[in-house]
């Protein structure tokens, strides 16, 4: 079997690039078994390619090479592998992180179908929701909306460091006695939903909205006092019980970021 493998035989065999050994060489990662005094020319040798590919995977990962090339110099193969568990635990908290990623789009996306979809306002209908769960912001009657803002972004922390995501959905919770009574809207907090592994079991502040089946109607900005008063009565005629859960949802029906004369809202009441 050949002994020694050129810098260039390296590279190819092992994926990467001759610029990439050289740098290695300088950082101290990985030294070259053999240079040719004449030449200059670096020699591998095929032990080494197990050292390239710790290093690979170290990039891939994110992993400081500067620890890595100061476990290598140690020649303590258990800080090898201590380095190696604490990569390990970083890429599943990475996997976590991105599946709750792709679990808010696909429910952004879903959302925002459902928004396109809606052809008709002024109609009530009935919808099965599944349950969701909520990041809740208590309303103050001297709450400007630059004071909401600011209440829900101190929630952003504590949301990242339980490894959740706000997942699309944002409204508010309504006044429902006041509403049935007296046929008023009142916002007492506004909320977003939130998904992630295991979020049940999160020791923070989290509300939840059970699955059911809602009676609802959507309306433009212009149209709710109309609308509201329509779903109201629709409820007391037909003897609905309600329990207790009213919610405004805004919907995804328009990106127009100035003017939200077209902008979508959903009232749903829990029966």
């Amino acid at each position: 079997m050949k002994k020694y493998f050129s810098i260039g035989e390296t590279a190819k065999i092992n994926n990467v690039s001759i610029q990439a050994l050289r740098l290695y060489d300088k950082m101290g990662l990985l030294k070259p078994a053999f240079i040719d005094p004449e030449s200059n020319y670096r020699y591998y040798t095929i032990d080494q390619f197990m050292y390239i590919d710790l290093i690979r995977y170290s990039k891939h990962i994110g992993a400081p090479l500067k620890e890595l090339s100061e476990i290598f110099n140690s020649k303590d193969v258990t800080k090898l592998q201590s380095f190696m568990k604490n990569q390990q635990k970083k890429v599943e908290k990475e996997i976590t992180r991105l599946k709750n990623v792709s679990r808010a789009i696909g429910n952004l996306e879903e959302q925002i179908q459902y928004g396109i979809e809606l052809k008709k306002t002024n109609e009530i209908f009935f919808r099965e929701i599944e349950k969701r769960f909520m990041i809740e912001i208590k309303l103050d009657k001297k709450d400007k909306e630059r004071d909401i803002e600011i209440k829900l972004r101190k929630k952003d922390k504590i949301v990242e460091e339980n490894e959740l995501m706000f997942n699309g959905e944002a409204g508010c919770f309504i006044d429902a006695d006041l509403f049935f009574k007296e046929g008023k809207i009142y916002y007492t907090s506004v909320y977003s939903t939130l998904c992630g592994e295991d979020i049940e079991n999160k020791n923070i502040d989290i509300i939840d909205i059970p699955a059911g089946k809602f009676v609802c109607i959507t309306y433009l900005n212009d149209e709710r006092e109309k609308c509201v008063d329509k779903l109201r009565k629709y409820i007391k005629v037909n003897n609905i019980e309600p329990l207790g859960i009213a919610i405004e949802s805004q919907l995804f029906n328009t990106i127009n970021q100035w003017e939200n004369d077209d902008l979508l809202y959903e009232l749903q009441i829990l029966i």
